[in-house]
């Protein structure tokens, strides 16, 4: 009984020590985000729209893996822009209206990196001129709600340009109704349909109560409702408390789904989305990759036919204002890195015996833009020539643009407005569509520097003591370390694993070192 109580108090010390120096880790670190959630501070109900953003907002905006720490602000038109930018406009300003989603509303990067502000800069760099771009991308918005924007308010900007940018893999199933209302488990804007050709609008203007519910044969059952967990009230004391807690939480999320649903049961987790995805069947695959099959489904031709006549409607609506309308459009986060696609195979295995074609939403929007008579351009060349060598450009997680993924697109846009004549007074050279090498940060230089003392250490040994003898005494040590995992196994030690792994790093770093310059640091560590 002595002997089992002292395993167990022996067990729970290291599970103490361990979380203790995580939790320190982690907060060095600065790897966990805040204890208050970032929130979605800047959207409203918007009856045109469905949704819009908050006139004057700002805040704080971080996802729960904290790869991003932004400050965002809105001005007192809901615009992502300074205050000064209002429908007024100065005689010699050259003024772009762009129109997009989330990858321009761009809430992951500070307010002075999204593209629109960066375009904003190079424009006027080359046109000397000022220039403002007002920024209207908003987060969920299909191609319709940008034509509804663009005639409600859009106009009243009184643009030089119409600058539309098409994110693909979501627009398509934005704009279809079956497809968008299946996706949000509700009808939560207004909706267009193709009747004989013409754009018909429903739901407008925009009231929930009064929308039908959704009939989508796309609709995935919900999961019934259940009670909070036994330690739901300890979750909530970590959360508040515990950096490790909020680190631990998005990861063991992704990386094992099943053990977040099982602790979203006992309450140490709150419900989430691992928990939908682990209730589905082996056969399901998420709607939103249903435009990447090949060939797509009708529904999806329908939507894409619906999108393209969305198109020629924003150009129509520029053209009554007399001004040009472009288009760039985005490639998807897996589309640029191939290892993210293989990730999604891993996940939905069953999706690895049908036909995918990552290059095809680019194809299909190129395609809805020139017979709307749009010009426009793909980023996916650019994109994908930078992945290998420049800075990240999507966060991983999150699947937006990073600082540098906007500066890409930025520079990219910069060219194509410069290469089309859209803009008469600017006659720049193209700019170089290659970003730098990121510089290493300060753990990869320490780490370097770790690994050559260690490798000048290791060759200043065989040459003083010869090849052989270091090879013979490596050998020897190996067999000392040998032996002690014998005995512990033998002896059933196992509790004092955790201590003899450290043991052994350091002895390893000594067998290597082999009493170098660097054996004398070891053995004060030690």
């Amino acid at each position: 009984m002595r002997k089992a109580l002292s395993l167990l108090l022996l067990i729970l010390f290291y599970l103490a020590l361990s979380a203790v120096t995580a939790e320190i880790g982690v907060r060095l670190t600065r790897s966990a985000p805040p204890a208050e959630a970032s929130g979605w501070f800047w959207q409203v109900p918007d009856p045109v729209t469905g949704w819009s953003h908050i006139p004057g907002a700002s805040g704080r905006s971080f996802n729960p893996f904290y790869e991003f720490d932004a400050q965002v602000s809105f001005n007192s038109l809901g615009i992502r822009g300074p205050e000064s930018l209002g429908y007024a406009k100065g005689d010699a300003v050259y003024r772009v209206l762009l129109l997009g989603d989330s990858f321009m509303e761009a809430v992951q990067v500070n307010d002075d990196e999204t593209l629109g502000e960066q375009l904003r800069s190079l424009l006027q760099s080359q046109m000397g001129r000022p220039v403002e771009v007002v920024n209207a991308g908003v987060s969920g918005f299909g191609t319709d709600q940008e034509l509804l924007w663009l005639r409600e308010e859009g106009v009243k900007y009184a643009p030089d340009l119409v600058l539309l940018a098409v994110y693909p893999h979501n627009d398509f199933m934005n704009n279809g109704e079956l497809l968008e209302s299946a996706n949000q488990g509700g009808i939560n804007k207004p909706f267009f349909s193709l009747v004989d050709g013409t754009l018909e609008l429903h739901y407008y203007p925009f009231d929930p109560a009064t929308v039908p519910a959704v009939t989508s044969p796309f609709v995935e059952e919900a999961l019934p409702d259940t009670p909070p967990g036994p330690l739901t009230l300890v979750a909530t004391w970590l959360r508040d408390r515990s950096a490790f807690y909020r680190y631990f939480d998005p990861h063991i999320r992704v990386a094992a789904p099943r053990l977040a649903a099982w602790l979203a049961r006992t309450g140490l987790l709150s419900p989430g989305q691992e928990s939908k995805l682990v209730a589905q069947p082996d056969s399901y695959v998420p709607l939103t990759y249903g435009i990447y099959q090949n060939p797509p489904g009708p529904e999806w031709e329908e939507s894409v036919r619906l999108t393209t006549a969305l198109f020629g409607e924003i150009r129509a609506t520029a053209e009554s204002l007399g001004v040009p309308v472009a288009a760039l459009v985005i490639p998807s986060p897996e589309s640029v890195y191939p290892d993210r696609w293989q990730q999604i195979l891993t996940q939905f295995p069953v999706m690895r015996s049908d036909a995918w074609d990552l290059q095809q939403p680019e194809r299909l929007a190129m395609a809805g833009l020139a017979d709307a008579g749009i010009p426009a351009i793909s980023l996916a060349g650019s994109f994908a020539q930078n992945a290998t060598t420049s800075p990240l450009l999507y966060f991983v997680e999150e699947g937006h643009w990073t600082a540098d993924g906007h500066r890409l697109g930025a520079l990219a846009g910069f060219n194509f407005l410069g290469e089309s004549g859209l803009i008469p007074d600017l006659a720049a050279e193209p700019l170089p569509l290659t970003l730098p090498k990121p510089a290493r940060t300060w753990g990869e230089w320490v780490v370097l520097a770790i690994l050559l003392v260690i490798g000048v250490s290791i060759l200043w040994e065989m040459w003083k003591s010869g090849p052989v003898r270091w090879l013979r005494n490596f050998g020897i040590g190996l067999a000392t370390v040998g032996e002690l995992l014998r005995y512990m196994v033998r002896q059933r030690q196992f509790a004092l694993l955790p201590l003899l792994i450290i043991l052994l790093t350091f002895a390893g770093l000594l067998v290597l070192a082999q009493a170098s310059v660097v054996g004398p640091f070891i053995y004060t560590l030690i």
